[in-house]
This record gives C-alpha cells, sequence and structure tokens, in this order.
C-alpha cells in the first residue's frame, strides 16, 4: 500500500511539475493560494471522516486512519510546494530582468538578455529536474519514514 500511494503521488507531482505554466499571473497566484487553503481545509475533513470510519463504523483501524490522516495531506502540500518552488524561480528570474530592464544601461541589459535567452531552457530544465528529485526525496521520508 505504501509503495503505490509513493509511486502514484510521485507521478502526479512529475505531471504537475513538467506541465503546465511556470510564471503566473495575479490572478493565477490567487488561485495557487486557494490550492493551498483547500488542503487545510481537506486535510480537517479527512481527519473527520476518517476517525469516524475507525472509531464508529470500524471500517479502517486506528493507526491507518491516523497515518493516512497524515500521510495524504502532507503528499499533497509536498507537491504544491514543489510547484512553488518552480514558479518563486521563475518569478525571481524575471524580476531581476525586470530590475536591470529598468535600471540598467541598455548595452548590459542586453548581455543579460542574451545570457537568459540562450541558457533559460536548461536552466529551467535543472530547476524543474531538482524540483522532481526533492519531491522525491519528500515521498520517501512522508510514505516510509513516517511512524505515525
Amino acid at each position: 500500500m505504501k509503495w503505490l500511494g509513493f509511486i502514484v503521488f510521485i507521478i502526479i507531482t512529475f505531471i504537475y511539475i513538467w506541465n503546465g505554466r511556470d510564471v503566473f499571473s495575479k490572478k493565477e497566484w490567487m488561485s495557487f493560494s486557494m490550492r493551498f487553503l483547500a488542503v487545510l481545509i481537506g486535510a480537517f475533513i479527512l481527519v473527520i471522516i476518517l476517525v469516524g470510519a475507525s472509531k464508529y463504523l470500524h471500517l479502517i483501524d486506528r493507526e491507518s486512519a491516523r497515518a493516512l490522516s497524515v500521510i495524504i495531506p502532507a503528499s499533497i502540500m509536498t507537491m504544491l510546494i514543489s510547484k512553488l518552488f518552480v514558479i518563486a524561480l521563475f518569478a525571481l528570474f524575471k524580476i531581476i530582468m525586470r530590475f536591470h530592464h529598468r535600471y540598467n544601461t541598455f548595452e548590459n541589459y542586453s548581455k543579460l538578455s542574451s545570457i537568459g535567452d540562450s541558457y533559460g531552457t536548461m536552466l529551467s530544465l535543472i530547476v524543474k529536474a531538482v524540483a522532481s528529485f526533492g519531491c522525491v526525496i519528500m515521498f520517501y521520508g512522508i510514505w516510509f519514514g513516517s511512524t505515525v
């Protein structure tokens, strides 16, 4: 069961990190922050459901209910935080380039812009690969290292 959850969450997270947009508008930032809030509310509801299923319906034992009420929300938060890592690095680079465009000379900005254009895709791949590797390590710790 742990291996299945581990692999499923890794696959979903890889799809979430590698597909989609990497630069968000203000509306997309609000939507992303609402996802964090939804996970917190969903975790609370999941705890209530699992406690009810273990205490009153006897469908699941108490230790499994406790473990699932911690592992699943932590895995979903890990997915969101990994995407936040990728988005934040792209937003930071965008802010830095906007600063140089406004306050630097055109000659210096064109040099920096050409470096960003030539190495941008490679840096994008590196950022997403680091986020993916970090997710694998975090999911391993969540699914196999938890003692709850």
